[in-house]
């Protein structure tokens, strides 16, 4: 079972920032979750939410900021008394640091409350540029955006993100082409669990961080699970498989 730093290991380094990403390599994640968003320049950015007010010192949307405007903003305001000044790292960054690494990564394209146009498309474009496209996944809310990516890159594994469950999911997964089911672990059943693997869907849960989720996943050989705290996922899956 894959361990994957959910934006990554943000459970004690701001979340979705270039520190973040290398503790969780540190950590021995197997795989890094991130989430990326266009700014009004047409940028490829790091940040979960449409809105920049949560998680750094400033307000409003992302795609209402250049990318020069948005290095302006503490993306470690919620934890500022621990950690210096960290900037909103943009996507080729990241990029350009996770090929010299041996983890995988999944990205989740943000355009469920908002669709930026050609999001896709930019995406895949970066990725071939840096001859990444074997080394990632993608997946969304949005369900019709994934089935936009197989358009544009069909070798390239998508999940559907969920946060309530859908019956015959695996069913449903694999009528839209799709590889993987992304579901909130509280929301997901062994029904669900089993008509997935009935049809060849890979279950990565989200977000698992205590000990009775995880081991409820390990029992039921899904294939990953996303964490907060991608050490302790690790040292429970080593110790169990001896």
């Amino acid at each position: 079972m894959k361990i994957i730093a959910h934006r990554g290991y943000s459970g004690l380094y701001p979340e979705n920032t270039m520190l973040s990403f290398q503790k969780a390599v540190e950590a021995g994640c197997d795989e890094i979750e991130l989430d990326v968003q266009l700014t009004k320049d047409n940028v490829l950015v790091i940040i979960h939410d449409e809105s920049i007010k949560r998680t750094t010192d400033g307000e409003g949307l992302v795609r209402k900021y250049t990318f020069a405007e948005l290095q302006k903003f503490n993306a470690a305001e919620l934890q500022k008394k621990e950690f210096d000044f960290l900037p909103i790292p943009s996507f080729e960054e990241y990029l350009a640091w996770v090929k010299t690494t041996n983890v995988t990564t999944n990205i989740e394209l943000k355009n469920s409350k908002f669709y930026y146009t050609n999001l896709e498309k930019k995406v895949i474009d970066l990725l071939t540029s840096y001859e990444m496209l074997d080394k990632v996944m993608f997946s969304s809310f949005n369900h019709l955006s994934m089935a936009k990516c197989k358009q544009l890159a069909p070798e390239v594994p998508c999940g559907i993100l969920t946060e309530r469950e859908i019956g015959n999911a695996g069913y449903y997964a694999k009528s839209n082409g799709m590889e993987c089911y992304h579901p909130d672990i509280t929301k997901l059943t062994t029904t669900v669990v089993n008509n997935c693997k009935k049809h060849g869907i890979l279950v990565n849960a989200w977000t698992v961080n205590d000990m009775g989720h995880l081991k409820k996943l390990y029992d039921w050989g899904l294939s990953g699970a996303i964490t907060n705290y991608p050490d302790v996922c690790k040292a429970f899956i080593e110790k169990i498989e001896g």
